[in-house]
């Protein structure tokens, strides 16, 4: 298998299939993600490895501003890890899911004008892959505050047992007021 296909796998394979939610008038579920896994399927987003700074096991860089050359694919995006062994792990693959929600925002657009409800939504996906894995994360006081609130939202709402919970983004203000409290998110 290459690269991009166990990246796609992430986004097809248990416990992607148990993430089901929307956030305002955004869905986040099997059928929205295998758009993303279809767009690097095609190459449509690139996947490499590639140095993703010391705190972020992947990273999504948004191409749909970018400028193509003559000859050059016009790319939505690239998911960056920095190395392989990120798809080993169930952090690995919850920060992988996590940047493919921002993936998703560029495969089928919804406008989000929240500053950093993306982030929001993507936190939200995070916090239920990693608890349908049963994993803890380690963090600073900063990052532990962004997973807290979002393992809250998760667990308030019952969402790895009730399918397509629907989120208004009030349910989402502590966690918003952890990611801008973040220096990492100005």
């Amino acid at each position: 298998m290459s690269l991009e296909s166990d990246v796609a796998a992430v986004l097809r394979k248990h416990p992607a299939d148990s993430i089901a939610y929307s956030l305002d008038h955004i869905a986040v579920d099997k059928a929205q993600m295998e758009f993303v896994a279809k767009a690097i399927d095609k190459g449509d987003i690139s996947v490499k490895i590639t140095p993703t700074g010391d705190l972020l096991g992947a990273a999504y860089s948004s191409y749909k501003t970018r400028r193509t050359e003559a000859g050059q694919k016009k790319l939505i995006g690239e998911i960056a890890l920095p190395s392989a062994s990120v798809l080993n792990s169930p952090v690995g693959r919850a920060g992988i899911f996590h940047e493919s929600v921002h993936a998703l925002l560029d495969v089928r657009p919804h406008g989000i004008s929240l500053h950093n409800g993306d982030e929001a939504l993507a936190y939200i996906a995070d916090a239920m892959y990693l608890k349908a894995t049963n994993t803890r994360v380690q963090g600073d006081a900063a990052a532990r505050a962004i997973y807290d609130a979002a393992f809250a939202i998760v667990d308030q709402h019952k969402m790895l047992t009730r399918r397509g919970v629907a989120l208004n983004w009030t349910d989402c203000d502590d966690l918003l007021a952890a990611i801008n409290a973040n220096p990492a998110y100005p």
